[in-house]
């Protein structure tokens, strides 16, 4: 009989123990507040553009944060997540069922945080800090747009947080949007990632003289006094020339074009180029100006070449440059093609025939070469 009590003892404290345990999850578990964005319209009307989805891409996606409360503060959550309250929102004016002309932007939420704190006057201060990000898709992949942060900070006495939270979290969104829209109204045509075509702009080429530098100019062949290098020891050969060439390159995008101009340039670098006091005659001068024309030659087939490509939006600089790296190879092989036919000049012969198949060449692009 004793024994039985006992088990009947233990068996009403158990409950107890069970009951408050129970209740202290229930706290835990209740210890958030949901904050919901109203279905209300904001004051944006987008044009040529709509939302597609929401992105989060903070650290933590749980929560939005802390709001002050006794006994401890509580977890700030949005329904569904801050991405899917944000798309659920969004979704109601900003996605039109028509989208086939318009561009697609994925809004990420790059921070979006709540905090509260409590002053020695048993207020509550808080601060909202939300920064945003606009992309859109290019070749499948997400490009940034444009991106903006914002704060805002209040101060609370008995009115219930989530109703406060709301109206400034619907407020800082709000206004991200109409920076967003008037950024797509004014920038959207003038930027590089909303481009659809890039357009080739062939600028003349660059002609300005300096002490150092000689550039080709079909009124001003060489002399000997451009050559203001000392001989090398180290060669047999009567003059030796270096030349070389080069592109700028900059871009304007005007109603979704890109403006790709392009300028070359051809020199010779006078400060090491160099003649024997004994060489100086027509004849090897002649043999030194025709490596300068094989460069403008090279330069004139490059500018050829781009005229013929489609440059993508995306790539545009590096497809140049690459085109660059292909024919200033290409003047390489023929300066080094033209010294060995013509045994740097020995072969008078050869000489003449290499004189002739570049300048007239050169003439077919429209340059009159310096000694014609």
């Amino acid at each position: 009989m004793f024994q039985h009590i006992h088990k009947l003892a233990s068996f009403f404290v158990s409950p107890k123990w069970l009951l408050g345990s129970l209740l202290f999850v229930v706290c835990q578990l209740n210890a958030q507040v949901q904050i919901n964005l109203k279905p209300q319209r904001p004051n944006v009307r987008p044009s040529g553009y709509f939302i597609i989805e929401v992105a989060d891409n903070r650290p933590t996606t749980a929560n939005i944060g802390k709001i002050w409360a006794r006994p401890e503060p509580l977890t700030a959550t949005m329904p569904g997540g801050a991405a899917r309250a944000f798309e659920n929102f969004l979704g109601r004016y900003f996605n039109p069922a028509q989208t086939d002309t318009l561009t697609p932007v994925i809004l990420v939420i790059r921070e979006l945080k709540v905090t509260e704190s409590l002053t020695p006057a048993n207020r509550v201060n808080g601060e909202i800090k939300m920064s945003l990000g606009f992309e859109t898709y290019r070749d499948g992949k997400r490009v940034l747009l444009t991106s903006a942060n914002a704060a805002s900070t209040y101060t609370r006495a008995g009115v219930p947080p989530e109703t406060l939270v709301e109206n400034m979290l619907y407020k800082l969104l709000e206004n991200q949007l109409k920076g967003f829209n008037d950024w797509f109204q004014k920038s959207a045509k003038n930027t590089d990632v909303l481009a659809k075509r890039v357009q080739l702009i062939l600028e003349q080429d660059s002609i300005s003289n300096a002490v150092d530098t000689l550039f080709y100019d079909s009124k001003r062949p060489l002399n000997w006094k451009d050559f203001l290098g000392a001989p090398s020891v180290l060669s047999r050969w009567a003059a030796q020339i270096f030349t070389s060439f080069g592109f700028e390159a900059r871009s304007i995008t005007r109603n979704r074009v890109v403006e790709l101009h392009v300028r070359t340039k051809t020199w010779m670098d006078r400060t090491i180029s160099w003649v024997r006091a004994e060489s100086k005659n027509d004849y090897v001068l002649d043999h030194e100006q025709l490596h300068f024309d094989i460069t403008r030659l090279a330069v004139e087939r490059f500018r050829r070449h781009l005229r013929t490509m489609t440059f993508s939006v995306e790539d545009f600089s590096s497809e140049i440059q690459y085109q660059y790296l292909e024919y200033y190879r290409l003047q390489t092989q023929l300066q080094q093609q033209y010294d060995e036919e013509t045994s740097h000049g020995l072969n008078r012969p050869k000489q003449a025939e290499w004189v002739k198949k570049v300048r007239d060449e050169l003439r077919t692009y429209g340059i009159k070469p310096p000694r014609d």
